[in-house]
């Protein structure tokens, strides 16, 4: 005579393993396609970075001397502001090669990425090291001894 189930009957472990086998199959095929999908079809935030008018006040034009530099930030992303004899320059703080956050050499009147020894000049072209490309650039404003990063 078969044995009848009852619902006070333990699982047994073979049982057990297969449904949390299974379980987790599931969650990395919906966590693995999630994440591809993802990456197929950005949120708008992400294609519209860096776009539209929205600029960043950085401070008084005093507090940057000459030859010097200083990183804030601008829509969410770092961006180092320059001080050269041709005037004020603003680029992406973010290294093209695996974005380390750059800094500015006073001795040198470079910028300087400490990750991998590249310098760039004071127009955001690569100068040395692995970087495959320049830093892209911001246009900066002065207006009424303000220093303005962004904008149209």
């Amino acid at each position: 005579m078969p044995e009848e189930t009852s619902a006070s009957t333990p699982m047994k472990r073979r049982d057990f393993l297969n449904w949390l086998i299974g379980g987790s199959v599931i969650a990395t095929v919906v966590g693995v396609g999630s994440s591809m999908l993802s990456y197929l079809w950005p949120t708008k935030a992400a294609t519209t970075k860096g776009v539209g008018t929205e600029r960043t006040e950085v401070g008084a034009a005093g507090d940057i001397p000459e030859g010097k530099g200083k990183i804030v930030v601008h829509q969410d992303q770092p961006v180092i502001v320059i001080h050269t004899k041709e005037g004020f320059a603003a680029f992406s703080a973010a290294c093209t090669h695996v974005a380390c956050l750059v800094t500015w050499d006073e001795t040198k009147q470079q910028i300087f990425c400490p990750c991998h020894g590249a310098y760039f000049d004071t127009k955001g072209n690569v100068l040395a090291g692995p970087p495959p490309r320049p830093l892209p650039a911001f246009t900066v404003t002065v207006v009424n001894d303000k220093i303005y990063i962004g904008g149209a």
